[in-house]
């Protein structure tokens, strides 16, 4: 074989191997941009989502408020429960006496307790209760119920979570003071345990009641249609 056939086999051999090695540096540079497009997809994609998630938080926390069918009474029960917690947790750090502290909680206490007890009931859930004083000196609790129950909403939920928290709370906290013998926080947690504890009682009372007035209203309904049935049944057989 002579030098010229030679040169140009090897030269055909390596424009092979140099096309080859283009086209597996191509094939190389292809896969490794598509894993590079498919991750930032999944990047963005997970992104996306989050943003989606905080954005949907956002709205549901702002508009909790507005879902509500009686917004303004909805805060005020809360607003009242919240205030006095936050004055006896937070006041004495910025230096306030516990004189005041402790004026700030009974009259918060106090205004929830009115509150709840004569608006929030009456309007989120239907109910109502108060106690007469009979003339001997004993006491007798008054239940006040409509004839159905207001169905499940961010009104009623708000109502019952707050009257069973808030008096878990103060009584957690005559615990601690017992424990640290601070006599006059412990009068200020009692007396915010009662008040909270009497609309909790009142409502729960007042609740069983509503629900056994509702279950003999439809016991009596079921009764009068089974006896119309049964007074047509012998009227048509005596006919």
């Amino acid at each position: 074989m002579s030098d010229n056939s030679l040169n140009k086999q090897n030269d055909l051999n390596f424009s092979i191997d140099l096309e080859s090695g283009k086209s597996s540096t191509s094939l190389e540079t292809k896969s490794d941009t598509s894993q590079i497009s498919e991750n930032n997809f999944k990047e963005s994609e997970k992104n996306r989502t989050k943003q989606q998630f905080s954005s949907n938080e956002k709205i549901d926390f702002t508009n909790f408020l507005s879902k509500a069918k009686n917004p303004g009474v909805v805060f005020f029960t809360i607003f009242f429960k919240g205030l006095a917690v936050a004055c006896f947790l937070l006041l004495g750090i910025f230096g306030v006496s516990d004189s005041l502290i402790f004026i700030f909680v009974v009259i918060l206490n106090s205004l929830d307790f009115w509150f709840v007890k004569n608006v929030s009931g009456r309007i989120l859930v239907g109910l109502r209760w108060w106690n007469e004083v009979k003339e001997d000196g004993s006491e007798e609790w008054k239940f006040e119920s409509s004839h159905e129950i207001k169905e499940k909403s961010i009104d009623t939920f708000v109502f019952w979570l707050s009257l069973y928290v808030a008096p878990v709370f103060w009584g957690i906290f005559i615990f601690l003071e017992l424990i640290g013998f601070r006599l006059m926080w412990l009068l200020a947690c009692i007396i915010a345990f009662v008040l909270t504890f009497s609309n909790t009682f009142g409502y729960y009372k007042c609740s069983g009641e509503q629900n056994k007035k509702l279950n003999d209203f439809k016991q009596e309904g079921v009764n009068k249609i089974f006896k119309f049935g049964l007074d047509t049944f012998m009227n048509n057989n005596n006919k």
